[in-house]
């Protein structure tokens, strides 16, 4: 079999890169930055563990991937409005945090040395045109940008907490976050604006810092600035011509909080099989990801039409609901719900995030 090269040395390109090496397939990845991660600076994302019933761990495992990079469990959660704070415990791990960056220890420095050590080549420094590759793992394509993520990473001495704050002014349209664990912390806003509308972007990331700092007393030490975009699509391209495109370069992500590191390696390992086992890896990916796409954009659409009283009715209505992750399973697996309000939802979708398309 031919060389196969891969653009983007992120999560995407790097699971494709592992899963094509071991099947002793030579692979070449070529990486626009001088290290894999470099886009990161100690952000602390978390590793998403509702969407299937399998624990992401173990799916990891399943797709050649060792867990080889720091990674707590977290199986409490606090949801904010800045008014009232709920806590919410799971019956398993909800979400597992990572850190993002080039150094040992984060997901990315993480991949890369296995990727290495199953033999690939990484060229870094090097930004080659998409019809030289095979597999195109560019991440987020920086001229549709429908959000903005502004925060800091720090040292504290606070405990290990995950809290979500939900406040049009704290995040608009979006969420604030405070994760802590072991002594090091990520306080970020994540909003539904533009990179450019930098002056409600910081007001936003101002008015989180200052809640979550008056209301968990935070000591901060050794601050640094993090922050990012948020990339979605509703047509999702998986293959153009002989290019297979995976992770948000193929638009895959949650249109609701936007996680996809999870989705970002499954489609890796997707195209890689497709590969390996000469597949159409369209109809894999659309057979993983299309209706995990439909109830992110019918979830975004609900979610905009119930912040009446500052999210107070949809504190309630999780209240009653999530009594565990299989709730959160149904949200993410286009229930019968969300079949019904689809067509409604994807109209609203086009019309208010026309940069979407």
């Amino acid at each position: 079999m031919k060389k196969i090269k891969i653009l983007g040395a992120g999560l995407s390109g790097l699971a494709a890169a592992i899963n094509l090496a071991k099947a002793g397939i030579e692979v070449e990845v070529y990486e626009k930055n001088s290290d894999c991660g470099m886009r990161f600076h100690g952000d602390m994302q978390g590793l998403e563990n509702w969407s299937d019933k399998e624990d992401v761990l173990d799916s990891l495992q399943k797709m050649h991937i060792d867990v080889n990079f720091n990674c707590t469990p977290f199986r409490k959660i606090i949801l904010s409005n800045c008014e009232r704070d709920d806590k919410f415990s799971f019956d398993r791990p909800v979400f597992y945090l990572v850190e993002r960056g080039n150094f040992e220890g984060s997901i990315d420095f993480g991949l890369k040395k296995q990727a290495l050590d199953a033999g690939v080549k990484i060229n870094f420094d090097q930004d080659i045109q998409e019809n030289n590759v095979d597999i195109v793992a560019t991440g987020p394509k920086f001229n549709h940008i429908p959000a903005a993520v502004k925060g800091i990473v720090f040292n504290t001495k606070s405990p290990n907490i995950a809290v979500g704050l939900v406040n049009e002014k704290a995040a608009y349209k979006g969420y604030a976050y405070l994760l802590i664990a072991n002594s090091v912390a990520c306080l970020c806003s994540c909003s539904a604006l533009d990179k450019t509308e930098t002056e409600k972007i910081n007001e936003n990331f101002e008015l989180s810092k200052k809640h979550f700092c008056e209301k968990y007393n935070l000591t901060i030490k050794n601050e640094k600035e993090v922050g990012g975009v948020g990339y979605f699509s509703i047509n999702n391209i998986y293959k153009k011509d002989k290019n297979i495109f995976v992770g948000e370069a193929a638009g895959i992500q949650d249109f609701l909080a936007g996680f996809g590191m999870r989705t970002a390696m499954i489609s890796g390992y997707l195209a890689a099989k497709s590969i390996i086992e000469n597949l159409d890896y369209e109809q894999l990916a659309e057979k993983k990801f299309g209706d995990y796409i439909k109830a992110g954009i019918v979830n975004r659409y609900i979610w905009e039409h119930t912040k009446i009283d500052n999210y107070l009715t949809v504190f309630d209505k999780l209240n009653e609901m999530l009594k565990g992750t299989s709730f959160l399973y149904s949200m993410y697996n286009f229930n019968l719900v969300q079949k019904i309000e689809y067509p409604i939802a994807l109209q609203y979708i086009k019309k208010q995030y026309p940069e979407v398309l």
